[in-house]
């Protein structure tokens, strides 16, 4: 396997890479950006072990994220993921990212010897978690064993109009977690099932947006006032950088993706720019034949200096993700300007 990568020639160096591990998985979430798999498949040793020696030819930090599907449903290929990626000689992190249902003790000891960063995703309380994804009780049952065996954990949270105005719930839950250590959010994207409106829920308006994350944000304050380890919310975090950091002297690319330094592996061995461009034949190469997958186009959050004339983040905007842009019509694209400019407007208060 070395001897076929090697015979690629150059390629560009890799910061971040997303290992699907399988394609199974045991929700149907409405939304989803993979879609319904046609095949299910689990990725083979010999992929694995190529794409982690070509994560492995770079310099500085390189970080890992396990996936899927559902990677819980592969403990095999998790362990063989992380014994390879301890023979790198970068700088490394490692995480994964689960929906919670497959944990078990067993499980959650493979994450803590291997010390992985664990991410669940969880979309709201119980009544909207099985909304949207599904198996809402044996979820919140996963996090309860991640408590139990203290490992720290965070949530990814896809905001849709059937969540928005109730993100505030969402926090209230995590507060009865002292293991819970943040929120991401992410907008829905406009492709797999996110791309059937018979299925898939709509996106949330500008509006109810705004007032979803004014609450979510004062029930953080509420709540991280009396925790010991703070529920940090990524995008808030995020904002507060960047507008620390004043005005910049260009407009600053979202993700290695961007940047052209990431790569998404399939389980059948084809390579993509990121996890959410998987699957789109525009953007795949095969892993053992090619060099990285073609970056995805440069794309600003920015369509006119119009837009951003009087914006709290006119010069240092965080930006937004390259497949939102290209995947999402124009009328939800906007929905990130909402979602960084209300952050910014708590930052005053």
């Amino acid at each position: 396997m070395e001897h076929a990568a090697r015979s690629t020639g150059e390629f560009s160096q890799i910061n971040y890479l997303i290992l699907a591990l399988t394609t199974r998985c045991n929700l149907a979430c409405r939304y989803c950006y993979h879609g319904l798999p046609r095949g299910r498949f689990d990725m083979d040793p010999e992929v694995l072990q190529q794409a982690l020696w070509m994560a492995g030819q770079g310099q500085g930090a390189l970080h890992i994220q396990l996936t899927g599907g559902e990677p819980c449903l592969v403990p095999g290929l998790i362990e063989q993921a992380v014994k390879g990626a301890r023979q790198i000689q970068r700088p490394l992190t490692m995480g994964i990212q689960v929906n919670g249902t497959c944990l078990t003790r067993e499980i959650i000891d493979l994450f803590k010897k291997f010390r992985l960063q664990v991410g669940v995703s969880l979309d709201g309380a119980p009544k909207i978690q099985e909304s949207l994804r599904g198996r809402a009780k044996e979820t919140l049952h996963g996090l309860m064993l991640l408590e139990q065996a203290q490992v720290p954990f965070r949530i990814t949270t896809v905001v849709s109009e059937v969540n928005v105005l109730y993100l505030e719930q969402l926090a209230m839950l995590l507060a009865g977690f002292r293991q819970a250590r943040g929120i991401g959010l992410d907008l829905l994207v406009n492709k797999g099932s996110g791309a059937n409106p018979e299925s898939g829920p709509g996106a949330a308006t500008p509006g109810d947006l705004h007032q979803g994350l004014q609450r979510l944000a004062q029930a953080l304050i509420q709540i991280n006032s009396r925790r010991k380890h703070p529920i940090r919310l990524r995008e808030w975090d995020l904002v507060k950088r960047m507008l620390g950091r004043g005005r910049l002297n260009s407009t600053r690319l979202f993700c290695q993706a961007a940047q052209g330094a990431s790569m998404a592996v399939h389980p059948d061995g084809r390579c993509f720019p990121c996890s959410q461009t998987m699957g789109d034949s525009r953007f795949g190469r095969d892993l053992a034949n090619s060099h990285l997958p073609p970056r995805l186009p440069v794309a600003s959050l920015m369509r006119s200096k119009d837009d951003c004339i009087g914006c709290r983040l006119e010069h240092c905007c965080p930006g937004e993700c390259p497949s939102r842009l290209l995947y999402n019509p124009p009328a939800t694209r906007r929905l990130a300007c909402v979602l960084y400019q209300s952050l910014a407007e708590l930052c005053e208060t």
